[in-house]
């Protein structure tokens, strides 16, 4: 018996099936059967199939054409295989399909059904940030129904699925009465059933283009009509909302605070609770204040080793048996009514999978905390839609008092990341703002306590430093990766050219119209550019989410579309080349040449506005960008090249800085910190351009404006500008 049986209904369309068999063909995984119904087709399938002498193809002919699903019913009927492939003759597989799901499957025997991404595009293993932009994101099976029979951007169907044979015997084959949507109402069946289908960030499947597909010839009409006849056969169902809360509370070193927590608790007008205490590893007195309540509503375990919050929240989720669960700080209190307003929130929206509360702050004793403290600038949270909360929470954590969550999807989405630290919670809410919206309750059912423990305050530089790092870990599943751009001019005086005002704000103006975000940076009163550059670019790299460093001096004039246009080339460094003061008809970054018979002209590749990227020999960093991948090669290659120094940058005192940026003598000759940057940059095999079609002004006791581009193109520059010596034009 073949491990999966792959089954297809098949209409004429010989050249589309003839690509798919050959597709099959090529799966890495072969243990395979393809169920094959010739639904009436007027062309010779038979022969079609005997030609690649396939004993795992198996053929029936229907003498008239039945018509979906007929076809394919008659294949997963007679299909033998422990695991089923629908395919149609246009859809086409990924050569690791099947040996991946099958291994899936196997390994997740409560899992019936398996998804890809939907959708074509890039196929195998994609990010999960992806899965999420498609709405591909799981859910509890009353979730998937709602999906289903409301089309929200329904995510599963198609090739990319693998379901086990066996959900056959409860969930029957494909009902013809739905026609248009008989695939839908057959998942719809699916999950009402009980059957868990999961998807997976991988591409596995994809469609090509054909004008004679059967669903070309679906109307709008036929298809309303099928829905609604969906719709009648299967009324849409929310969530139940069950009583019982497990209240869980992680505990460690709290003996002053948990007896007031534990009596706030006990003191609920909601009756319907248990509450879980698990201590961990506490040397203090805790574990004797919790067993004096005798209370039988109260759990307690203890483990010997500390084993941090989150993973003793997730030992507590694992035992706990009620439908909704809390996490409650060993250390804060809550109002009498918090489970009961909570409660009632679910039944209000059954569909919720977690409603939280605002909250204020005590003391010590449980007064109300008076005197200034970081956590009291903290904004509440308050109401927004899904896309709101998610472009909120992209610049850091909201703090919720406390919150109520169901329990399942919590299970199911693995609990709390163990290896994220104080930002655990946050991961969870970007998890649970995939699946449904958060609500909360504005008012402050919780009363946080502040003491001289609290764990969240960051006390030292590298605790900030690593918590930054560990919100880009997070934002990079969740998030599509987007620009940065940092903006940076070091000022030597202060002082900056009324054109270089003009044009930085003009760029920032368009970089805000084009929705990129950017910062600007400026650095006053460093004596030593290279110096200053170094501050600049160590800075850079220190913030994880910063893409693009644009270096710019004070004395520059620029088309500010420019910046824009730079930054949608993938070549790591890309600078402009603008005229040398008191130098009329030299410029400053000099591209590479070539010989070519009596011509010489620069080496690069040509752009589709007629200019072209230019290969630098050498570079001026007047006006550069900078893609952060440079710079980190940078410094990874040059470990030696740091240094200790006080920084004209009074947010970065004195601190080890990367050499990016010096000045040298050598044969003789000072060589300036921007051709030391540009001779280490090709040491680590990063290629320097230029982009000569840039308007640019470079201002002293006068200007000096011009475009190389249009430099280059004169014959007379040409000529003039190609008989130079290469010493004198990199002078």
């Amino acid at each position: 018996m073949p491990r999966v049986s792959i089954c297809c209904s098949v209409l004429n369309q010989s050249e589309f099936l003839k690509d798919m068999i050959t597709n099959i063909r090529e799966q890495v995984f072969q243990d395979w059967e393809l169920v094959l119904v010739d639904d009436g087709s007027t062309e010779d399938i038979a022969s079609l199939v005997a030609e690649f002498k396939d004993e795992r193809i198996k053929l029936h002919r229907f003498d008239e054409n039945k018509g979906v699903p007929h076809g394919i019913n008659w294949a997963l009927e007679h299909a033998t295989g422990e695991y089923v492939q629908p395919l149609s003759t246009d859809e086409r597989l990924e050569p690791n399909k099947l040996l991946w799901q099958v291994g899936y499957l196997d390994d997740n025997p409560k899992v019936d059904g398996l998804w890809g991404l939907p959708q074509n595009g890039l196929l195998g293993q994609r990010p999960e940030w992806e899965q999420y932009a498609l709405k591909a994101h799981n859910r509890s099976n009353e979730a998937w129904i709602r999906t289903l029979l409301r089309l929200e951007a329904v995510p599963i169907g198609g090739a990319s699925m693998l379901w086990r044979a066996s959900v056959l015997k409860s969930v029957g084959l494909f009902d013809p009465q739905f026609y248009t949507t008989s695939d839908l109402e057959w998942f719809v069946r699916f999950f009402e059933k009980g059957h868990k289908g999961v998807i997976l960030p991988y591409r596995w499947a994809y469609c090509v283009d054909n004008p004679k597909a059967l669903s070309k010839n679906v109307t709008t009409q036929d298809f309303a009509r099928d829905m609604e006849n969906v719709r009648k056969h299967h009324p849409l169902k929310p969530p139940k909302v069950m009583s019982k809360v497990t209240v869980a509370i992680p505990v460690r070193n709290m003996g002053k605070y948990i007896a007031e927590t534990l009596r706030s608790v006990l003191g609920q007008t909601w009756e319907h609770f248990q509450v879980i205490v698990l201590d961990d590893a506490s040397t203090d007195d805790t574990v004797d204040v919790v067993r004096r309540f005798n209370d039988p509503r109260i759990t307690l375990y203890q483990i010997e080793t500390n084993i941090g919050a989150n993973a003793a929240q997730n030992q507590m989720l694992a035992m706990c048996d009620t439908p909704f669960f809390v996490v409650l700080a060993a250390d804060d209190t809550i109002e009498p009514t918090f489970l009961e307003r909570l409660i009632g929130e679910f039944v209000r929206d059954p569909w919720l999978e977690f409603v939280a509360t605002q909250t204020d702050f005590i003391d010590m004793d449980g007064k109300p905390y008076i005197a200034d403290h970081p956590f009291k600038t903290i904004i509440k949270a308050s109401n927004k839609a899904r896309d709101q909360w998610l472009a909120h929470l992209y610049y850091g954590n909201n703090y919720f008092g406390a919150g109520m969550y169901r329990t399942q999807p919590i299970k199911d989405l693995g609990g709390w990341d163990t290896e994220v630290g104080c930002l655990g919670d946050y991961e969870m809410y970007l998890k649970l703002l995939q699946r449904e919206n958060i609500h909360v309750i504005e008012e402050n059912l919780v009363h946080t306590r502040i003491h001289e423990s609290n764990s969240s305050i960051l006390k030292t530089k590298e605790q900030q430093v690593k918590l930054r790092w560990d919100y880009k870990k997070i934002r990079d599943r969740y998030y599509q990766p987007r620009i940065k751009v940092i903006l940076a001019t070091p000022f030597y005086e202060m002082k900056g050219w009324s054109p270089y005002i003009v044009s930085m704000c003009n760029t920032i103006k368009i970089l805000t119209m084009m929705g990129i975000e950017h910062e600007y940076w400026e650095l006053s009163g460093d004596s030593y550019v290279e110096r200053a550059k170094n501050t600049i670019m160590t800075k850079f790299l220190e913030d994880p989410d910063a893409t693009d460093l644009f270096m710019i001096d004070s004395d520059m004039q620029w088309d500010a579309a420019a910046v824009a246009k730079l930054l949608h080339f993938p070549e790591e460094v890309v600078v402009g080349s603008y005229p040398q003061k008191n130098a009329w008809g030299k410029w400053t970054s000099l591209p590479v040449v070539k010989q070519d018979g009596d011509k010489t002209h620069p080496v690069g590749r040509v752009l589709p506005d007629g200019s072209a990227l230019i290969l630098a020999d050498y570079l001026a960093g007047g006006f550069m960008r900078i893609k952060r991948s440079a710079l980190e090669k940078f410094r990874d290659h040059f470990k030696d090249l740091r240094y200790h120094d006080v920084s004209a940058d009074p947010s970065t005192p004195d601190r080890e800085y990367i050499c990016f940026s010096e000045c040298i003598t050598k044969g003789g000759l000072r060589w300036g910190e921007d051709r030391i940057f540009g001779q280490r940059l090709k040491e680590v095999g990063v290629q320097v351009f230029i982009y000569p079609n840039i308007n640019f002004g470079h201002y002293g006791v006068k200007g000096w404006l011009g475009n190389f581009d249009t430099f280059l193109r004169n014959p007379q520059t040409q000529e003039a500008y190609a008989n130079q010596p290469n010493a004198q034009r990199m002078s």
